[in-house]
């Protein structure tokens, strides 16, 4: 009986030391999470959770009242777990918020990128530009010097005096096409578009013809070859050409490059490039006045091509083997006037296009040599460009 009330007395403590342990267990536990849960919601990168992601932070907080209630009612285990899921969304809202912060870094990133793209494009344009006119003033100022400079030349030897007279010719004659370019630019214009100083024109060409006469008069002995004068009127041609480009809005560098690789594609043109714009040549391309069959062919292509680049005009030139006599100039203005019917007919528009006959003044190969004379006959076609 003794051993018996002996043992129970020792169970009963025993049980009391386990209800006691169980209890303090349960106090450590829900004492824990609750640090846990009020360390989460305190934390420094909690701060901004609640602005970048309210939602998921009123949730968080929502969890913490349970659990304080259910401790407050002495529900520890409601209380833990309340704790333990607080914890969880307070991290959650913070992992939210960062990703916030991400995609607007992200997006303020992309913004300043497209604008430093559009900075980057717009400065690169400027400097196309700022190239392209200072190029143009650098022209402008070479013509000028070139119109305004006078350096007077005094009677030499017969023999120089003879390579200066076809010197003078030659200027002579690219001033003349220089000036026919210029007129062409203005015919070709749309309404608003490039404006060719007519006066100043006017004014070259018209020098250009009393120099014409002057070089069909001999030289007298002792005269010196007006090459000075030749050189003013091709100089004044070509400030007439310039100023007209500057205020073009039509084909420029850009597009004459394009033209010119086009022309080059077909492989037997070989287009070359002058202060006119592109040029090509054909050899043989006539018997008599008329064409022969393989140059109105090139021809009526060159029209196709001019069709599609018509922001070009057109100047067809004859050049003469030899000084044309009045009959050969009659000749030349007929071939001009069949090359340029081939063009037309090939798609040219012949209102934005003109013949020009130049005799034998603009040589490519010694014109006294007889057995290479005959390349200086030829028919350029030029392809005008409107804008620098």
């Amino acid at each position: 009986m003794r051993l018996a009330t002996s043992t129970l007395l020792r169970a009963s403590a025993l049980a009391s030391v386990v209800l006691l342990a169980g209890g303090c267990a349960t106090t450590v536990i829900v004492a824990q999470s609750r640090t846990e849960m009020e360390s989460a919601r305190t934390g420094p990168v909690v701060k901004g959770a609640a602005e970048l992601a309210p939602q998921q932070f009123r949730r968080a907080e929502d969890l913490r009242d349970f659990s304080l209630e259910a401790e407050a009612h002495k529900d520890n285990t409601g209380a833990d777990l309340y704790a333990e899921r607080a914890v969880v969304a307070y991290q959650r809202a913070v992992v939210l918020a960062r990703l916030a912060r991400a995609i607007t870094a992200g997006e303020a990133a992309s913004a300043s990128a497209a604008r430093d793209e559009a900075e980057a494009q717009r400065v690169a344009a400027a400097r196309v530009e700022f190239e392209k006119s200072a190029e143009a003033t650098a022209a402008e100022l070479a013509v000028a010097r070139q119109v305004t400079t006078r350096v007077p030349i005094g009677p030499a030897d017969a023999a120089r005096e003879k390579a200066r007279l076809a010197e003078a010719r030659s200027l002579a004659a690219e001033g003349h096409l220089l000036c026919g370019a210029a007129r062409l630019i203005g015919r070709g214009a749309p309404a608003g578009g490039a404006a060719v100083d007519t006066g100043r024109l006017e004014a070259a060409e018209h020098e250009g013809l009393a120099l014409e006469a002057s070089l069909a008069r001999p030289i007298g002995p002792g005269k010196a070859a007006p090459l000075d004068a030749a050189m003013r009127v091709r100089a004044a041609c070509l400030d007439v050409l310039t100023r007209a480009r500057r205020g073009s809005a039509g084909s420029g560098a850009e597009d004459a490059d394009a033209l010119l690789t086009v022309l080059s594609s077909h492989g037997g043109w070989d287009p070359s490039r002058d202060e006119r714009g592109v040029v090509v040549t054909l050899r043989g391309a006539f018997k008599g006045t008329a064409l022969v069959a393989d140059a109105e062919r090139q021809l009526r292509e060159l029209g196709s091509v001019s069709a599609s680049h018509a922001s070009f005009s057109v100047q067809v030139v004859v050049h003469d083997a030899t000084t044309p006599g009045p009959a050969d100039r009659a000749a030349d203005t007929a071939r001009a006037k069949a090359a340029l019917d081939a063009l037309t007919a090939g798609g040219a528009s012949a209102g934005t296009a003109s013949t020009e006959t130049v005799g034998a003044n603009l040589p490519t190969t010694d014109p006294t040599d007889p057995r290479t004379r005959a390349r200086n006959a030829r028919l350029e076609v030029v392809f005008v460009a409107r804008s620098e």
